[in-house]
């Protein structure tokens, strides 16, 4: 199933993407994440909570500031997404895309997440 949400925040496009690529500000912004440690490189830890239980994996993090744009994913799996951050008159557009394999309706949690970006970001002007 793929997603694909655009939202505009009042923040700029430079701001905007250096909030996002920091893997220590997920959790602020992905309501699933309860934690996120770095391991290096572009791997990281990442503890989630859904279906009433918490789960710990491994996943990668990758920024390319040149293009605004962060990637993420899970090897072995279909499960990967992105953020993308361009300019959008006073502020930045975010586009957030998710592809997965899951059957759950993501829908919830992709407006959930570009609102909790907004509101992050926003609460700062």
């Amino acid at each position: 199933m793929n997603y694909e949400r655009s939202a505009h925040v009042a923040a700029s496009p430079e701001r905007l993407y250096d909030v996002l690529s920091k893997a220590e500000n997920l959790p602020h912004f992905v309501p699933q994440l309860t934690a996120v440690r770095e391991l290096g490189g572009d791997r990281i830890e990442v503890e989630a909570r859904y279906g009433g239980h918490t789960h710990k994996g491994e996943a990668w993090l990758r920024g390319d500031e040149a293009r605004h744009r962060v990637e993420w994913g899970v090897d072995g799996t279909s499960y990967r997404g992105s953020f993308e951050v361009g300019p959008d008159g006073d502020g930045a557009r975010l586009v957030l895309e998710l592809t997965t394999e899951h059957e759950h309706d993501f829908e919830a949690d992709v407006s959930g997440t570009l609102d909790a970006v907004r509101r992050l970001l926003e609460s700062e002007v």
